[in-house]
């Protein structure tokens, strides 16, 4: 996978409030992969791992407050936390 793949889907997923919505639904990080697959992006599962948790990491404790799923902490690492009220 590729930075600039990562970066390709996560404007897909700011932009696409369907896609938004799948990225919120996921059970795990296999579903992202395909998802972004399906898309048009090889996305592999430990650099979206290693993104995940980067973006966790650097998150204030109000925003870890609000994050409930698995979907919600991928919304959050896909930076589309402000669009996800949408959901």
């Amino acid at each position: 996978m590729s930075a600039a793949s990562l970066q390709a889907f996560r404007s897909i997923v700011l932009s696409d409030h369907t896609v938004r919505s799948q990225v919120h639904a996921a059970a795990g990080v296999d579903d992202i992969v395909t998802l972004a697959a399906s898309h048009g992006h090889q996305i592999d599962k430990p650099a979206l791992l290693r993104e995940h948790a980067r973006a966790i990491h650097a998150a204030p404790d109000s925003i870890l407050e609000g994050i409930n799923s698995w979907g919600d902490a991928l919304i959050h690492a896909f930076g589309a936390e402000a669009a996800s009220t949408e959901v």
